[in-house]
């Protein structure tokens, strides 16, 4: 592909998710996103074949980002969270997009696909710090992927709204004290509470 359509293209993706980011899949408009983009819907549809596909490649870009930014690391779960917290805070877009795929059209996260594939290994390095013994295996791994997910989640998106009416330097305050909390709430819960549990 050449520079010019390299350059098309990716106005396209970045016009697409911010609107997907902003109305989900559901109220997204092709029209808003090829005008947004500076392209003509024609042209939009060399690149993607339908509204679907470009949602499919918005979101595989998140997912690329995010494992890029903040990859899961069985000895360092608490700085993984820290990671993501971060990530979140860089690109809201996708912290908007996660919360309208678990609006709209979960069964995404277990579709074959980026998705998928980037939890199935998220699974695994908690599985093998459970058994090595770096984390508590009392918890089921799925349950603690959640709960280290969402807790960046939820604090960063926190921290948004508070930068959009609070003063700065309160803000800034508060997106520091939230990663804090976010890395120790992570420390806590991998935190051994029962040495003779089982790995499930």
């Amino acid at each position: 592909m050449r520079a010019a359509g390299e350059a098309t293209r990716e106005r396209i993706l970045v016009a697409a998710t911010e609107e997907f980011a902003e109305f989900g899949f559901a109220g997204a408009r092709i029209n808003r996103i090829a005008k947004t983009a500076r392209a003509s819907k024609d042209r939009l549809y060399t690149y993607f074949e339908n509204k679907e596909d470009l949602y499919t490649a918005v979101t595989a870009r998140w997912v690329e980002e995010t494992v890029g930014e903040a990859a899961l690391t069985a000895d360092d779960l608490p700085g993984y969270v820290g990671r993501l917290y971060d990530s979140f805070l860089s690109h809201p877009h996708n912290l908007q997009l996660q919360t309208w795929i678990e609006l709209e059209s979960p069964e995404i996260l277990f579709r074959e696909g980026p998705f998928r594939a980037a939890r199935e290994v998220k699974l695994a390095e908690i599985r093998r710090g459970q058994h090595a013994g770096l984390i508590d295996a009392s918890w089921k791994a799925t349950d603690l992927l959640i709960m280290l997910t969402d807790i960046p989640r939820t604090l960063a998106a926190s921290v948004l709204v508070a930068e959009r009416n609070a003063p700065a330097e309160l803000a800034h305050s508060v997106r520091t004290d939230r990663r804090i909390a976010a890395i120790e709430a992570a420390r806590r819960l991998i935190a051994f509470q029962n040495p003779s549990a089982q790995v499930v």
